[in-house]
């Protein structure tokens, strides 16, 4: 009888060192659990973190293209502007030219229809 409690406690030593090794796998396989859950947290604040510098950079990027375009418009209307405006005094000088050349030959003229009109008095 003595051997069979000597097997007996032999067999639950071993199933209670078998139950250790499984709570130690457990404990392992939870901790492991828990570092790739902290990897994977890191890689994402990491991919986050690239993904909003790249946003940003792109803004900066789309910004300054805008800001390039805005002052080509505003030479371009600019430079439009000078020469409106200077197609405009140019006609403007013509006009009075013509005026101060012409302007003794139509006086003349509507003296001489008046006169026509109403007679020499």
């Amino acid at each position: 009888m003595d051997e069979d409690w000597s097997v007996n406690d032999r067999g639950e030593k071993m199933v209670l060192e078998a139950l250790d090794r499984i709570r130690e796998a457990e404990d392992k396989i939870e901790e492991m659990r828990h570092l790739v859950k902290e990897e994977i947290r890191s890689y994402e604040q990491t991919k986050s973190d690239d993904f909003k510098k790249k946003q940003e950079e792109s803004q900066a990027k789309v910004t300054a293209l805008l800001h390039e375009i805005e002052g080509q418009k505003k030479e371009e209307l600019q430079k439009e502007k000078d020469s409106l405006l200077s197609e405009a005094n140019e006609q403007n000088q013509n006009f009075k030219e013509k005026y101060e050349k012409n302007k003794e030959s139509i006086i003349d003229h509507v003296i001489e229809r008046v006169k026509k009109i109403y007679g020499s008095q």
